[in-house]
Order: structure tokens, then C-alpha cells, then sequence
């Protein structure tokens, strides 16, 4: 994944009203925070406050907040993404003349340079701001000492990206907020590092998830003999989960479609993932009865990387099938 530009902060966590931060705005970092590696922060921020959870869950809104019971509180996303891993929070506070839309347009735009998906964005200037809500610092756990939000005018942003074995998952608020007689542009942003579900079995259920979201799904547990078309028995499970979800959904067509990493005669590997993508469609249509007029085989060979070929991790994500709806 490339480095991203000056501009970027990535992504952000949600802060209650309730918090109010220990210390003045700092002049400089809090000593020992660090910018999350490749992601750079906007030009003149300064990280107020951090923390690192070397294992928890975390919330990704994929659509507006409703009034709903959740852990006992009253809001929540209609709907929302839990992911599990690493995550890295940090707060910058950034000078209030610089206005939260310029700095939300260049996040958003840096985040797309370096090769991030846009998952969801919200922006609101009169709603109730669900962020400043007092149950989120529960699910957050962002530290105490980062300061509140004070206006519910706020940018949200869902994003997501791939560095070798690993999902990034960016999630940024940006809104006003300050202490100390100071108002700032408030970046808080929340890294999570997740193992994706996709090396394991990809249930039906949870392939419709990644065709509603991102438009395709991503399987690494269907597989094949070296250098062949061949498809090996242990892949029976997963090809089932794809076709019971194809016939749940007859209404739609897809393309199947096979990817190498870029070991190996490029034009061969054109011929082998494509071939690849073919075996498959033939065992979904002769063992499972999906109608073959739902799909076409392509192969693209080591066209589309979703990370780097450089390490061995790398090469492995690459490897896969995908289902794309047409």
C-alpha cells in the first residue's frame, strides 16, 4: 500500500461530550505517539492524545444512526461492521481556521491515493450528533484525556485497505471541539488491524455482507493443484457457500474471476486464472445447480493485487478467486 500524502490522518474514533482532556492543547506530540505507519497526518497536527488495544472489537457504522436499545443505550448504527484486532487511537488537534470540511476533503481524498477503500461517509451540520452519545467511549476506549467534541456539524468515514496478511480498517470523526478556552478541528482517528474473514471459510450469509458493501468477495479457502485448474476436494465446503448464495439471489449475475501473484510467465498466468475461474463456475453449475447464465469466467492473472507481491504473505493474498456482481 502506498504511503499516504501529507494530508492524511486516517482514520478516527468517537469521543463523548463527557470527556474533557487532563492537559492543555499541546504544542507538540504527547511524548511517545506516533502517526500510525504509512498513514501521514493532516500539515500541522499535533496528537494530543493516543492509546494501542493489542486486542478488541470495534464498531464501523456503515449507514446513519437510529433510535434503538444497544448495551443500554439509545442510538446506534442501522447498520454497522465488528471487527477484531489491534487498534491504534489517536486524537490530533489542528487549528480551528482550517475548518472541518477542508480538512475532511483531504483525509478522504488522501485515503483513496493511497489505495483505500471508501466504505461509508457521513456528514451532518444538524442531527444529533450520535458520536457525542455517552456509550461509545464504552465500545471505544479511547483514553480519558482527549478532549470532547462541542458542535454536532461533523464529518464520519469508513474506509478500508490491505498491508500483506492484514485488513486496515480506518475510521475518522472530524468535528470541533477544545478545552482550555481553545476550539480546534478534532481528528479522532482508530486503525484496526484485522485478520480477514475471507482465509477462512466465507459463509453465504457473510458473502452477501461483502457483495452489499464492496460490490465483490474474496475467497482464499477454494484450492487448487500447483500450476493447474484442478480443483482440490478440501475447496467442497466453500464453493457450497457460494452457491447457496448465488441461489438466493437468481435475480443477479456475477463474474467469476481468478487472480496469481506475479511469480511465473505473465501471459501463462493469464490462461491459468482464467481457467481457474471456469473450474469453478463448473463445479457450482454441475454439483450445485446454479444456472449458468448467472456467470462469466475471467482471469486476470497478477492484474489486481490487494497488496503488495514483495513478501511471501503478500503473494498469498493475492492468490485468490473473487465473485464480482455484474
Amino acid at each position: 500500500m502506498k504511503k499516504v500524502s501529507l494530508f492524511l490522518a486516517a482514520v478516527a474514533l468517537m469521543i463523548s461530550t463527557n470527556l474533557f482532556a487532563q492537559d492543555p492543547p499541546r504544542k507538540e506530540d504527547k511524548k511517545g505517539s506516533n502517526d500510525y505507519p504509512g498513514l501521514s497526518r493532516y500539515k500541522g497536527a499535533v496528537i494530543q492524545e493516543d492509546n494501542t488495544i493489542n486486542y478488541g472489537e470495534f464498531y464501523l457504522g456503515l449507514d446513519e444512526p437510529e433510535q434503538k436499545d444497544f448495551k443500554g443505550h439509545g442510538l446506534m448504527f442501522k447498520k454497522y461492521l465488528v471487527v477484531k484486532g489491534k487498534i491504534y487511537n489517536n486524537q490530533y488537534l489542528i487549528p480551528v481556521d482550517e475548518g472541518i470540511d477542508k480538512v475532511y476533503e483531504n483525509y478522504k481524498n488522501a485515503l483513496q491515493v493511497a489505495g483505500y477503500q471508501i466504505l461509508y461517509t457521513e456528514s451532518q451540520s444538524e442531527y444529533n450528533n450520535f458520536y457525542r452519545d455517552d456509550y461509545y467511549d464504552d465500545l471505544a476506549n479511547f483514553p480519558d484525556g482527549a478532549y470532547g467534541i462541542q458542535t454536532d456539524h461533523y464529518h464520519y468515514l469508513v474506509a478500508k485497505g490491505v498491508k500483506d496478511s492484514l485488513d486496515i480498517y480506518v475510521n475518522l470523526y472530524i468535528a470541533v471541539g477544545g478545552n482550555y478556552g481553545q476550539d480546534f478541528v478534532i481528528v479522532n482517528q482508530s486503525v484496526i488491524e484485522a485478520m480477514p474473514v475471507e482465509l477462512g471459510l466465507v459463509s453465504a450469509d457473510i458473502i452477501a455482507q461483502n457483495i452489499e458493501l464492496t460490490g465483490h468477495s474474496i475467497f482464499y479457502d477454494i484450492h487448487f493443484a500447483t500450476g493447474s485448474s484442478t480443483i482440490e476436494a478440501k475447496s467442497d465446503n466453500q464453493i457450497k457457500q457460494i452457491a447457496d448464495y448465488l441461489n438466493q439471489h437468481k435475480d443477479k449475475m456475477f463474474f467469476i474471476v481468478g487472480h496469481t501473484d506475479n511469480v511465473g510467465n505473465f501471459a501463462s498466468n493469464m490462461t491459468l486464472s482464467e481457467n481457474r475461474a471456469k473450474a469453478v463456475i463448473s463445479e457450482l453449475t454441475s454439483k450445485y445447480g446454479v444456472d449458468a447464465s448467472q456467470l462469466k469466467a475471467y482471469g486476470v492473472a497478477n492484474l489486481a493485487p490487494v497488496t503488495s507481491n514483495s513478501t511471501d504473505s503478500g503473494k498469498a493474498r493475492n492468490r485468490r478467486v473473487e465473485i464480482v456482481e455484474q
